[in-house]
């Protein structure tokens, strides 16, 4: 096991400044994820595909719906009908992931 360096005060600054947004980001993402069923709901209601609403100081803000089609290819199917095929050209890959720990929102 490697000895723990004493970090700068600059590497300090910038790993508590990472962490923060981490996790305020992932905060911000759950609350997204909360509140498009409701945004889902009123363009049903609506029958628009462009809302756009003023807050307190008359700044406009607006969400759009549109449709989009994409092709999504299957890995679990084409693993099932082409075991072999599949084999051939899965590679490992290896990568680091920095999750963020600690404050109030944890």
């Amino acid at each position: 096991m490697q000895k723990a360096k004493k970090l700068k005060q600059e590497e300090k600054k910038v790993v508590l400044a990472y962490a923060q947004l981490k996790l305020k980001a992932n905060r911000l993402s759950k609350e997204l994820d909360t509140m498009k069923q409701n945004v889902v709901d009123v363009f049903d209601r609506s029958n628009q595909n462009l809302i756009i609403v003023q807050d307190e100081q008359g700044n406009s803000f607006g969400l759009q719906k549109i449709n989009r089609k994409r092709k999504k290819f299957e890995t679990a199917n084409f693993k099932i009908a082409h075991n072999d095929l599949f084999n051939k050209f899965c590679t490992e890959i290896e990568y680091s992931e920095y999750k963020a720990i600690g404050g109030t929102d944890a």
